[in-house]
């Protein structure tokens, strides 16, 4: 249930810059979310709109960008981690480096 705390962190975060930058509104943020960094999506948009009811974020819009865990085999195949079970469609071992997937960051706030 980390993700209530993570949408928390994140008004805080969206506040201080509404302080900073006087912005009266925020009616959007993009979250990119990667595969393997622990956030489940759909759950995090679940607890995105139960936590903005109410308050200064009540209209905000929350945008999910999902980033796919890709993995670089040994042999030197790049391939989507999860669709192929962490195995190398190319040779079929798993020795393998990720290279995409733990992201998490917010991208942008759009407000007035």
């Amino acid at each position: 249930m980390h993700e209530l705390g993570v949408v928390l962190e994140i008004f805080d975060l969206i506040e201080e810059i509404m302080k900073e930058q006087n912005l009266k509104k925020v009616s959007s943020v993009t979250v990119e979310v990667g595969e393997l960094s622990g956030i489940l999506p759909d759950y995090f948009q679940e607890c995105w709109n139960a936590a903005k009811i109410g308050g200064d974020f009540d209209e905000t819009e929350l945008k999910l960008i999902r980033i796919p865990a890709v993995a670089k085999c040994a042999c030197g195949q790049e391939y989507e981690m999860m669709k192929n079970s962490r195995i190398c469609p190319k040779c079929k071992k798993t020795d393998y480096t990720v290279i995409k997937g733990r992201e998490f960051m917010v991208l942008s706030i759009e407000a007035i």
